[in-house]
């Protein structure tokens, strides 16, 4: 299995990547992490026809504006998109006509459904909890062909943020705020809270994603990140747009 960071911004597009989108590839299936404009890059793995899961942690634009390109897919066994409870009157409102192709336009079989309840549909999804963030966001525990993997953006330090990742295989979570830069009403992780989150779940590899935009522009600054926690942490990893690990 293959963790492909399609898109590893937060807020908008730059020089340093695009907004947040994650590929999971596994053998016999696709679980796509959050749908930011990374997700136009799918086109480039969908050579073989698997079914596909797109998770959604939550409705702001940079997590879902990429959906307006999957017309241009072939997603030939469907998707399946997860999110949170009201995710069909949340994206029926955007993903409409005059605004784009609405998904039931699409080429291919598109179904949305509601976590908790529909929790059932997707077996390989073993927790599914809150996080702390400005709007109702969900943090994503999977067993995938005997890996655990964590994904939990956007969010500030917290318990269920601790729980997800307990000795995950491989922990994505983000680093979308400065050194020392600390903002109640918008919560989101810095480079030691990242290094925190690393030390207190015990995953054995950490990859960080959704870097603020304006924070950080270039890759450089990304890279200067990287440099920092691995003073202290060596199971820490600085994703980048197009990034491949293997699982």
């Amino acid at each position: 299995m293959r963790a492909i960071f399609l898109g590893t911004n937060g807020w908008y597009d730059n020089a340093a990547g695009n907004t947040i989108c994650t590929l999971l590839e596994g053998a016999d299936r696709y679980v796509i992490l959050d749908a930011g404009n990374g997700i136009h890059k799918m086109d480039r793995f969908l050579a073989r026809p698997k079914p596909a899961d797109l998770f959604l942690s939550h409705f702001h634009l940079d997590h879902i504006e990429g959906l307006h390109t999957i017309v241009r897919l072939n997603f030939a066994e469907g998707l399946r998109i997860f999110g949170q409870t009201g995710a069909r009157e949340a994206l029926g409102c955007i993903l409409r006509q005059p605004y784009t192709v609405p998904l039931e336009g699409m080429p291919f079989r598109v179904g949305v459904f509601e976590l908790p309840a529909e929790h059932a549909l997707a077996p390989y999804l073993v927790d599914a909890r809150p996080l702390v963030h400005a709007a109702p966001c969900l943090g994503f525990r999977f067993e995938l062909e005997g890996r655990t993997i964590a994904y939990c953006t956007d969010t500030g330090l917290c318990d269920n943020l601790i729980r997800l990742g307990r000795d995950a295989d491989l922990l994505i979570t983000e680093c979308s705020s400065l050194s020392g830069q600390r903002r109640d009403s918008w919560p989101h992780l810095t480079p030691e809270d990242a290094m925190t989150v690393a030390r207190e779940t015990g995953a054995r590899r950490v990859a960080l994603v959704h870097f603020n935009a304006s924070l950080y522009p270039t890759v450089e600054s990304r890279a200067a990140v990287q440099e920092k926690v691995a003073r202290s942490s060596d199971n820490i990893v600085v994703a980048f747009d197009d990034m491949a690990l293997e699982v």
